[in-house]
């Protein structure tokens, strides 16, 4: 097997006044991070830390100074997913007992995004990783771009990149005209109508296909699930894992459409794409072997939607406050 050498780097700085201690925490263990007067640079040239380990005093202390930002995804990831699972009181012993924090389902670049969305100032952060080894075997080379903004994170690998640039290349026209023709200044833009995905669509495909992998897994551990999600696994199973990525693929359409007439409620109310509607679009879908379907008028689907995504953020919100608060005041007394 080929172990990678990975590099990142992002840019600009993260200024330090917008990070709580509980993503300081996180970032400079997931990554090799320095501190410069303009912030929190995020590098590494070993590759991201997965899972991150820290002493469980050093957690619950950054968790209770990050207190003032309740509502972000990190902190509520950490409250369920980590601090509920832990015994509720500790002696000095324990809290230097090293807990793992999983990050498969909240990778660092979730943490950043949700930076940018409180900051007043940064607006984006660019990230560039590069993978090879010192065989340079055409399988053991690489390189992804991101743009992480308030609104999605977007990414794009370099075999992706020069898939569009090939079918941007097959409709050009011959050589010797493809200097005057408009045709080519488009495909160079990236305006070619031949090119079958934008990158807007290929990052909501993947944010579709992580809620399904994620309701999928939920099913599988014997976690309950709506009735449709359940109907989603079977149908799972009887196709196979090539059919679902065409059915994720294929209502990719139907999703930004609904996302368009539900834009304001989710922006009025905080909430986010790939962490809110995505799981709150797959959970409300009716399933068949055939693919996916809406049930009922269309105001009432995106009712269900809406529905749907309050229902997941109020279910994370409630296990937040049973859970944690009550393993805080102990650990406190």
């Amino acid at each position: 097997m080929i172990t990678l050498e990975t590099r990142i780097y992002c840019h600009p700085p993260i200024p330090l006044a917008d990070i709580s201690p509980l993503e300081m925490l996180i970032l400079t263990n997931a990554l090799e991070c320095s501190e410069t007067e303009e912030g929190l640079v995020l590098f590494t040239d070993f590759g991201p830390t997965n899972p991150v380990r820290v002493a469980r005093g050093e957690l619950i202390a950054a968790f209770r100074t990050s207190t003032q930002d309740a509502e972000d995804p990190l902190n509520i990831f950490i409250a369920d997913r980590v601090l509920a699972l832990q015994p509720a009181g500790c002696n000095t012993g324990e809290e230097d007992a090293m807990i793992d924090i999983d990050l498969s389902q909240f990778p660092w670049q979730f943490v950043v995004q949700g930076i940018v969305a409180r900051s007043a100032d940064l607006c984006e952060v660019t990230v560039i990783q590069w993978m090879n080894h010192p065989s340079q075997r055409l399988e053991s080379f690489g390189a992804s771009v991101s743009l992480i903004t308030a609104k999605a994170i977007h990414h794009a690998t370099s075999e992706d990149l020069l898939a569009r640039f090939r079918l941007q290349d097959s409709a050009l026209p011959p050589a010797a005209s493809s200097a005057a023709s408009p045709e080519a200044d488009g495909a160079l833009t990236g305006g070619a109508p031949s090119d079958p995905f934008t990158v807007k669509e290929i990052e909501t495909a993947l944010c579709i296909w992580e809620a399904m992998l994620y309701f999928r897994g939920l099913h599988q551990d014997g976690r309950p699930v709506p009735d449709n999600i359940a109907r989603m696994s079977e149908v799972w199973d009887a196709i196979g894992w090539q059919a679902m990525r065409s059915h994720a693929r294929q209502i990719v359409p139907f999703a930004l459409d609904v996302h368009d007439d539900v834009f304001e409620d989710l922006e009025a109310e905080g909430l986010t794409f790939d962490f809110d509607f995505a799981p709150g679009f797959v959970e409300t879908l009716l399933w068949s072997e055939d693919g996916t379907y809406r049930e009922g008028e269309p105001e009432e689907f995106l009712a269900d939607v809406m529905v749907a995504v309050r229902r997941r953020r109020q279910d994370v919100v409630a296990r937040n406050t049973s859970n944690v608060n009550p393993a805080s005041s102990q650990v406190d007394s």
